[in-house]
């Protein structure tokens, strides 16, 4: 049918993957680099991760960069052995002694941007078997400002200091990690979508649709999207903020929020709440959107916790009692093809790209894919990589 909607796999939790079996990470206590810390220990179990991904049906990959800013990578002191394998002044010039043991800012630069290849790599790898790659995109993971700092605020929205809490400020400092790729024009080719994930706060969803109507303005603008984190029961952000406002902030268009984004989302969120905040979404979108205006994509990936609960202080999962009390949940990926294809049915967005947030592996993504593809539907097809 010519009216289906693509749906296509996005790959889920990269940090959480690290933590389970085999992999078995402990994050440093004294960094917030949380997964972008495997830049500097072990590049190539990141790598590993993200042809886990791959192998598992996913068409997009997110960069390991999710929590990585410049001034997480010049507070993190270098490990007197080094375990990784990546030469992190290869190319670049400045200072690689800082005084207090700490990365400069052009080894931290150099190392958020090694995760643009490292995910591209997972795609290029040749099947032992087939001999054949793998094609698909990549996206760079940009977390909310709150996702950069100790501890983490991505969940509550409580920004520190008080320069953060405005647009301004959040527009300068998101300004200034986005250049780290922007300025290399060779990791800028390499990237096929940017994605703004788990914003807390409606000033930070202003912010990046300003970075981005001054950094993507040439002739071929890449794809991106903005994508919200709702751990409220009623649906709001951290900060308030209805489901309705986060869209009408994400669409509209002024003199000084000049692009509206390839696509809109919600991420990091309970599964529970996904259907009806889509809901939300569509009716808001509808009051923005011309009648003969396209829609944007549609992009979902909601974390696999089944009732845990993220302690933000301990950096431990804990169930919910009353979740507990409730008893098995219908399997995630079960229920997340069925909040697809109600969305397909429903007809209003230009596609579908879904995936999964924390605890979401790479059998996740392969028992998503398996799903979608077997569901009978004329709402949507499942594109291939």
């Amino acid at each position: 049918m010519s009216d289906q909607v693509p749906v296509c796999l996005l790959d889920g939790g990269l940090g959480t993957t690290l933590e389970s079996p085999p992999h078995n990470a402990k994050f440093p206590a004294d960094t917030c680099l949380w997964s972008s810390h495997f830049l500097i220990t072990s590049p190539n179990t990141l790598g590993r991760v993200h042809k886990a991904f791959v192998d598992a049906g996913a068409d997009v990959l997110l960069t390991g960069t999710y929590q990585a800013s410049l001034q997480g990578f010049t507070a993190t002191k270098k490990p007197a052995s080094p375990k990784g394998d990546l030469n992190i002044t290869q190319g670049h010039q400045g200072s690689t002694n800082q005084k207090n043991g700490a990365y400069s800012p052009d080894e931290a630069a150099a190392l958020m941007r090694s995760a643009v290849p490292l995910a591209r790599q997972a795609f290029s790898s040749r099947d032992p078997i087939t001999k054949k790659g793998t094609s698909g995109n990549v996206a760079l993971s940009l977390g909310a400002y709150g996702a950069t700092t100790q501890p983490s605020t991505e969940y509550s929205g409580e920004y520190r200091p008080e320069s953060m809490q405005t647009v301004e400020g959040l527009y300068n400092w998101h300004e200034e990690r986005l250049r780290v790729f922007k300025d290399d024009e060779a990791t800028w080719n390499a990237i096929d979508y940017i994605s703004f994930e788990t914003l807390p706060v409606l000033q930070e969803v202003h912010a990046v649709k300003r970075v981005m109507a001054k950094h993507n303005r040439n002739e071929r603008p890449k794809p991106w999207w903005i994508s919200c984190v709702f751990p409220n029961d009623d649906l709001t952000l951290p900060d308030g903020s209805s489901a309705e406002a986060v869209v009408k902030a994400m669409l509209e268009i002024s003199d000084i929020e000049t692009q509206r984004p390839w696509g809109i989302g919600i991420n990091c969120t309970d599964i529970k709440k996904l259907h009806y905040l889509i809901l939300k979404y569509e009716a808001a979108a509808e009051k923005v959107l011309v009648r003969s205006e396209q829609w944007p994509w549609l992009v979902i990936y909601p974390d696999g916790a089944q009732g845990s609960v993220y302690n933000t202080e301990t950096g431990e999962w804990e169930m919910d009692p009353e979740m507990k009390a409730q008893g098995p949940q219908i399997p995630w990926h079960e229920e997340l093809t069925e909040i697809v294809t109600k969305a397909a049915e429903r007809g209003h967005w230009t596609g579908i790209l879904v995936g999964g947030c924390c605890k979401t592996t790479p059998d996740s993504i392969r028992a998503l894919r398996a799903k979608l593809a077997s569901t009978k539907s004329d709402a949507f097809y499942l594109e291939t990589g």
